[in-house]
């Protein structure tokens, strides 16, 4: 209940960010420039349409991940509330988890209302639905899963700017881990090898979540590919919220 009331609080404080408010501007601007896509690409209009619609999902999303989350748990501690809550029958990993969950659901409920205007963007387009595109969807609440407990996870020991950083750098990182690997393979130095190597597996690997390009273009999904993919996510934010936690337990207030 505890963690509950933790996750209402932050989802109410989360509601009234400025940052939200990019969601409109946004959308108001993609809508827009989807008028002008369909007659540029003949003949690839819709595919167009399509990945632009769910690359603007994505990055409307991830922004709000990185820079709420970078100040998560940090304006909790910088305005001694920390001291507050910690001081009634509330555990520092409820607190953890609590403010974990509350972002997600504010993130959640901006996937489903993206969904939705996607959705009109696509008709009013006069893009054919596909229920397919329900997957990279899906594949974007874990990846927002996963980003969001890096930033929780940073946001336990850091300022919210650095957070905000450490968690762009991070994200943008894992969209190149199979960069790192043909880096690994193309250099003779054995130090970058073992560097390249050891970044590609602690880095969170976001390609293993991309099914847009495979979507768009109607090709084949392999079912095991997808089971992969929610079980990676389910072990990599497990990792990141113990780690978190294991952090600010050790914190002094």
């Amino acid at each position: 209940m505890r963690i509950i009331a933790i996750a209402g609080n932050t989802f109410r404080e989360a509601l009234r960010d400025k940052v939200l408010l990019a969601l409109i501007v946004i959308a108001v601007l993609v809508t827009a420039a989807a008028k002008i896509v369909p007659p540029l690409a003949v003949g690839e209009g819709a595919k167009i349409v399509k990945d632009l619609g769910l690359a603007t999902m994505t990055l409307f999303c991830v922004l709000i991940a990185i820079l709420v989350g970078g100040r998560l748990i940090y304006k909790e501690v910088e305005k001694r509330t920390i001291l507050t809550l910690l001081a009634k029958p509330v555990r520092r990993w409820e607190f953890v988890l609590g403010k974990y969950c509350g972002l997600m659901l504010v993130l959640i409920i901006s996937v489903a209302l993206m969904t939705l205007w996607f959705t009109l963007f696509l008709l009013l387009t006069h893009v054919p639905l596909d229920i397919r595109l329900l997957l990279p969807i899906a594949m974007l609440v874990l990846e927002l899963a996963i980003v969001t407990a890096v930033s929780t996870l940073f946001s336990t020991f850091t300022t919210p700017i650095s957070s905000t950083v450490f968690a762009a750098l991070t994200y943008l990182a894992g969209n190149m881990s199979r960069d790192l690997l043909a880096l690994a393979a193309m250099n003779k130095s054995l130090l970058v090898k073992v560097l390249a190597r050891f970044s590609y597996y602690l880095l969170p690997n976001f390609r293993n979540l991309d099914f847009r390009a495979l979507v768009i273009h109607n090709q084949l999904l392999d079912p095991n590919q997808v089971l992969w993919a929610i079980a990676y996510s389910a072990i990599y934010i497990t990792a990141l919220l113990l780690i978190a936690i294991l952090i600010f337990q050790r914190r002094n207030f």
